[in-house]
């Protein structure tokens, strides 16, 4: 549900470890910068990337383009305060670097500046926000995508605009418009419509692991790949499938015969060969594999790979560069082609959130570790130590930080699952503490050693914090993450209890004074652990679903899908309905005592926020102590920093106020 060693530099290390270090607080987070869209010139020599730091006064986050000499050196500003600054993309000639931006009228455009600084230029002028853009391999063109517009303009202006409903979320208001590809000159001037039809590029996010890509050029500029989903509607972006379509004549041929969760196709650097990820099996809930087809031969690469693959990137002489995570680390691999077995490479602490490779094999990246906010690293190589760039959260690094460790265990049916323990500031051997459980969203996805606020949040309160990775989780290989198949709560909580119980044997934790948080799939577990359980003083859930039945009829962005082929079927097929009833921790609420705050932003159709509602009636009718904090206009998650930093603060001050 979709609700995406090796020391570190010694002056990380010298700050972490300093004298008298200040704790974190939400107002010391006012300085973090964000960092994210890493990109490496196609020669190696600069990484371009966007900082984004929270405007408190004016709550939304000021994005600056910013570049670093690979040799390292200082960081460079090409241009400041672009609120909606994302997806850069170096010229093959490395002489500019693309980007979307906001234009005239507010609509997203592809723009472009020099690399060595200057004024910057429009390349596109579509109607609609431009989503998705690649440069051809000589420089001379730009493939965008772009939302068709209205089908009947004339009628929606009088107001003649009633839509039929498909398989869209609850929230939607105008008719579902599928997404084409257009092309123009980068230098600009008028566009050219490339695809046609119904169908729809890919948008929204898919049901369980995959992403929205960009389109990809063949080697020679003769044709792009995609992901061609069935129609326009967001609750439909399991219906997928790889295509190609000639850049001359606009004809598109799908790659096989499959209709279904087929995600991020793209053309290697030289010949036809096309990769692109598809689930291992049995069903959709299974680690994603990569495909490469070329020509007759359509092959699953990493089959005996068991690893959830959530990236490729194409290296030198047949190589690919691969990301997954593999228990508590997010992790790349280095993959030989036709049939090389993945060798993981050495990050040491490091965890990577954002990669780009360059022609020539080097790697630049995002990345963290639980006690070192990120910052930007480069690789001069796939055998080669990773070298830092940046030193932007220097501040945040200076902190005094809770320290992280592996925990393991095994469930009482065997399962396997391991998690993270941060231990409180100023711990003390022989002391015990309280405990703040933190179940993670997805369920593919993990909770991984790399830098989280609301971990280092709780520790500076005092607390241990525990993040648990359960059955359904991505980074122990597929029969763990399948193993939630028809069992979206039971197995996973058993999961939970038991580990909770491995920490508690630690005997570091004071058992009377324990709480439960998540967030999406993680408030859902949360809901399902306090009508379940009884051990917890408070919990905390953010954008939970709670009724399997309500989250299929309403839910947007792949969620129908995902409960679908998560529980067996539709929940109309009488068949079903047993387990979408058992399932839901709404049928559980007269056994839930524990004082519950529930926090949904107002705009979020993915998991749907009237589901908060429901659980808030049931709970304050039978006098269980609840509140419900509602976010203005946020999705599943805020986006602007005021947003964020309430939701933590509400998030803390909950917890804080049933664990005294």
């Amino acid at each position: 549900m979709r609700f995406r060693s090796l020391p570190i530099l010694a002056g990380f290390i010298l700050c972490a470890t300093a004298v008298s270090a200040a704790p974190v607080t939400l107002q010391s987070l006012h300085k973090f910068v964000h960092l994210s869209d890493v990109s490496i010139s196609p020669d190696g020599k600069q990484v371009a990337f966007v900082r984004s730091i929270g405007d408190y006064q004016r709550d939304r986050y000021v994005r600056t383009l910013s570049i670093v000499p690979a040799s390292r050196g200082a960081v460079r500003s090409l241009l400041m305060k672009l609120d909606s600054l994302r997806s850069l993309q170096w010229s093959p000639s490395n002489a500019e670097i693309a980007y979307i931006a906001e234009g005239a009228h507010r609509i997203k455009q592809v723009f472009a500046i020099p690399a060595e600084g200057g004024t910057p230029r429009q390349i596109t002028h579509a109607a609609k926000d431009v989503e998705q853009y690649a440069w051809n391999p000589k420089g001379t063109l730009i493939a965008y995508v772009s939302e068709d517009g209205p089908s009947n303009p004339a009628a929606a202006k009088r107001h003649d605009d009633l839509w039929e409903v498909h398989d869209v979320g609850f929230m939607q208001k105008y008719e579902s418009r599928p997404s084409h590809i257009w092309i123009v000159s980068s230098q600009g001037g008028v566009a050219r419509r490339l695809t046609h039809g119904s169908w729809s590029y890919m948008e929204a996010d898919p049901p369980f692991v995959g992403a929205a890509t960009d389109p990809s050029w063949s080697a020679d500029g003769r044709t792009i790949t995609f992901t061609m989903q069935a129609n326009a509607d967001n609750s439909d972006s399991d219906r997928t499938s790889i295509a190609e379509v000639d850049v001359r004549t606009g004809k598109i041929t799908k790659l096989d015969s499959r209709t279904t969760y087929e995600y991020e196709p793209q053309f290697a650097p030289q010949g036809h060969a096309i990769t692109y990820l598809y689930p291992h099996g049995p069903g959709p809930i299974s680690v994603l594999d990569v495909f490469v087809a070329d020509g007759a031969n359509n092959a699953d690469i990493t089959q005996t790979f068991d690893h959830d693959v959530t990236g490729v990137w194409w290296l030198p002489n047949k190589r690919m560069l691969l990301s997954a995570n593999d228990g508590l680390d997010r992790a790349l691999y280095l993959m030989q082609l036709p049939s090389g077995t993945p060798k993981k490479l050495s990050l040491g602490r490091l965890n990577p959130t954002d990669v780009s490779t360059s022609s020539g094999g080097k790697i630049a990246m995002i990345a963290s570790a639980t006690d070192v906010p990120p910052e930007i690293y480069v690789m001069d190589g796939a055998n080669a130590v990773p070298r830092t760039l940046t030193n932007l959260n220097a501040s945040v690094a200076a902190l005094d930080l809770g320290r992280s460790e592996e925990v393991s265990w095994k469930a009482s049916d065997g399962e396997r699952n391991d998690g993270i323990l941060t231990y409180p500031l100023g711990y003390q051997p022989g002391k015990k503490y309280p405990l703040v459980l933190r179940i993670h969203g997805g369920p593919e996805g993990a909770s991984i050693l790399a830098w989280q606020d609301l971990r280092q949040l709780f520790a500076s309160r005092g607390y241990l914090v525990f993040e648990p990775n359960y059955r359904g989780s991505d980074n122990l290989g597929t029969a763990h993450e399948h193993a939630i198949y028809k069992d979206p709560g039971v197995g996973p909580g058993h999961d939970v209890m038991a580990g909770v119980e491995a920490v508690e044997k630690l005997g570091i934790v004071d058992t009377s004074r324990e709480a439960v948080t998540g967030h999406s799939y993680g408030g859902y577990m949360t809901a399902w652990m306090i009508g379940h359980y009884h051990n917890w003083r408070s919990a905390v859930i953010g954008d939970g679903v709670f009724d399997w039945v309500e989250a299929y009829d309403l839910s947007a962005t792949g969620n129908l899908a995902w409960t679908r082929d998560s529980l067996g079927g539709s929940p109309w097929n009488p068949a079903n309905a047993q387990i979408y009833h058992d399932g839901s921790p709404i049928t559980y609420v007269h056994d839930i005592k524990t004082p519950t705050r529930l926090i949904s932003g107002t705009a979020d159709d993915q998991a749907p926020f009237v589901s908060s509602y429901q659980l808030y009636h049931a709970l304050a009718d039978q006098g269980v102590p609840v509140s419900f904090v509602a976010i203005p206009n946020a999705f599943h998650f805020p986006r602007d920093p005021v947003h964020i930093e309430g939701y933590n603060r509400a998030t803390l001050e909950w917890v804080d106020r049933y664990m005294r």
